[in-house]
């Protein structure tokens, strides 16, 4: 069995849509394999964005596969060019990958193998600024209930998250487990919660947009390695 440091991995990045040439850049830079760049829509609101200095809510997002040690130093690069440490400058954060199909993982593996081979004795250990500290919440509700997910959210400490336009297949099953009619255009939310507020925040946003509320919405939650662009608001 793979210990996650020797498996593939997620990271993930937003940044405002301006920026999207320059993050695509450093993911090319890094020699990326397989990565996924779309747009989607920030959520937090104005006086937020005005304290972050992000210029608006329009956002760019790349979800990528790699190894667990490439991920950390292209996180790092990501970090340091789109200048993370920053606030309002993005985000970039990364998950566990818990399976992939073979032709992915073994890409991956042969890829990483050159690499290691030309990085033999620079081995180290990336810090980066909340490591074990995040987890990553994804909220699912119907077309329009995306901002009474982020009320609550916001209302139990979350600064501000991501939107992602969807449409769900599978209704005629979907419909026969739940019961109740399932509305095809989705929104799914996305934020970064801090662990020991996530379970509560969970239930929050379950009761107020939960299966049996007019926002059908799911939820779920995974582990975040390790992130970057979490700067604290003073």
């Amino acid at each position: 069995m793979m210990t996650n440091s020797e498996s593939p991995c997620f990271l993930v990045a937003i940044v405002d849509r301006n920026k999207h040439v320059q993050l695509e850049e450093i993911l090319n830079d890094k020699h990326v394999l397989f990565q996924f760049l779309g747009n989607a829509v920030g959520t937090a609101r104005s006086e937020i964005l005005n304290v972050l200095g992000l210029s608006g809510t329009e956002k760019s997002i790349a979800v990528c596969i790699m190894h667990h040690y490439k991920a950390h130093r292209a996180l790092t690069s990501v970090m340091e060019r789109m200048e993370m440490v920053h606030p309002g400058h993005g985000i970039a954060f990364t998950i566990p990958l818990t399976g992939a199909c073979k032709n992915i993982v073994g890409a991956i593996e042969a890829e990483n193998k050159k690499y290691i081979e030309r990085k033999v004795g620079l081995m180290e250990q990336t810090k980066t600024q909340c490591e074990a500290k995040y987890g990553l919440i994804i909220a699912i509700v119907n077309n329009g209930f995306s901002e009474d997910v982020m009320d609550v959210a916001q209302k139990g400490g979350v600064r501000g998250g991501t939107i992602l336009h969807v449409r769900q297949a599978g209704l005629e099953e979907a419909t026969k487990f739940f019961g109740i009619a399932i509305q095809p255009d989705k929104e799914m939310v996305m934020m970064i919660a801090e662990n020991e507020h996530k379970a509560e925040l969970m239930r929050s946003i379950n009761k107020a947009c939960g299966m049996r509320t007019d926002a059908h919405g799911l939820l779920l939650s995974l582990p975040v390695e390790s992130c970057v662009g979490l700067t604290p608001i003073d």
